[in-house]
Formats: C-alpha cells, structure tokens, sequence
C-alpha cells in the first residue's frame, strides 16, 4: 500500500510539472516580442506591417455581436467577386478575412482575393508565391494555411486547407498569427514552426 501511494505521488508530481511547463511554454508564446526573422528592405518592411496593422484592426470583432460584418461587406463589394459568391454573415470567413485585408490594404495584385482556402492557395500557385518546405522560416505579411480537421500527427501535411491566417511575426521557434474566424472572431494564434497541422505558405510578391 505505502508502495502503490509512493508511486502515485510520483505521478502527480511528474503531471504538475509537466503542467507548469506547457503553462509557461505558452505563456512565454504569448508574451514574447515577435518580428522578422530576416533582413528584408525599407520598402518590403512597411508593407508588411502595413498589412498586419490592418489585420490587426479588427482585433476583435466577432459573430456574436455582428462586428465581422463590416469585414464580410468589404469582401463582397470587392470586383471582379471571387467565384461569383457573395459570403454570408454565417459563413466561415478566415480567407474572406485574409482576403478584405488585401483589399483595405491596396495589394489584391499580390494576395489574390478568395473566400475559400484552397482555391486562395491555387491562386498563390498560380503566381508562383506558394511555399510548401516545413523548415520555411514566414516573415510579417506572409499568409499560413492549415489542414485543422484532418492534419498528420507528423510529417508533411497535404491535406485541404480548411483554415488562414497572416503571419504576425516569428520568435525563435514560435510563430505568432492573426486570424479571422479563430473561435468566431478576430484573434491571434500562437503556434510553433513547423506545426503538422500547416499546410503551407502564400508568400506574397511584396514590392522591394
């Protein structure tokens, strides 16, 4: 009995500490001063804070109260309309999000507008700015896909993206991200590079 009780408190010890090391792990993630991993130029720099200063705008705005709204319009009265198809208020909206950005921001040349993830990648293909190598370092600006439903435990994920987001900025392994759609509404998420559940990256040709 004094063995079996020995062993328990082992255990538990064992959990609290692994407990209080996932808590500070993501806490740090979320403290953490982000930016670019790499040198880029004056010009390409500010663009890309322009566009996640956009983004982060609408830090926020949310279903619930009907604040993504404005978003959703933005994406509609955008021409030529993607597909033809006008996004409902009910509709998800992480690329339409993506998406409305480029279009506040003036770059629609360079993030080509669509409010469904894996036809925004085959846009991104398209124009030969879509990166698929898991050891690839994003900068500020650049958009993440993810397979959320169906993603590898490990190895490399070529699943339909089913989630977008624009990249915040990086530190050491961590990647900072805001996204719209994040639980019904304009958030940020944290994750680290290399993820199985991203799927890949649109690098936009962002003026030098």
């Amino acid at each position: 009995m004094k063995k079996k009780k020995k062993l328990l408190l082992i255990v538990a010890v064992c959990l609290a500490v692994v407990a209080l090391v996932v808590l500070s792990v993501a806490l740090y993630a979320r403290l953490a001063s982000y930016g670019f991993a790499r040198d880029v130029s004056d010009r390409e720099e500010q663009l890309r804070l322009q566009v996640v200063s956009t983004a982060e705008k609408y830090l926020g705005c949310n279903e619930e109260d009907g604040s993504h709204r404005p978003i959703v319009d933005r994406y509609n009265s955008h021409e030529p309309l993607a597909q033809g198809y006008t996004v409902t208020y009910t509709d998800s909206w992480c690329a339409t999000f993506v998406s409305s950005v480029a279009i506040e921001a003036g770059l629609t040349d360079i993030i080509p507008t669509e409010c469904g993830c894996q036809r925004q990648i085959g846009l991104f293909q398209d124009l030969g700015r879509w990166v698929e190598e898991d050891g690839y370092v994003p900068l500020p600006g650049d958009i993440v896909y993810y397979t959320m439903k169906d993603a590898p435990l490990t190895g490399d994920n070529t699943g339909w993206s089913d989630h977008v987001g624009i990249v915040v900025g990086t530190n050491g392994p961590f990647l900072k991200v805001i996204e719209g759609n994040h639980d019904d509404q304009v958030d940020y998420q944290y994750i680290w590079i290399g993820h199985p559940s991203i799927r890949g990256y649109g690098v936009p040709d962002y003026p030098q």
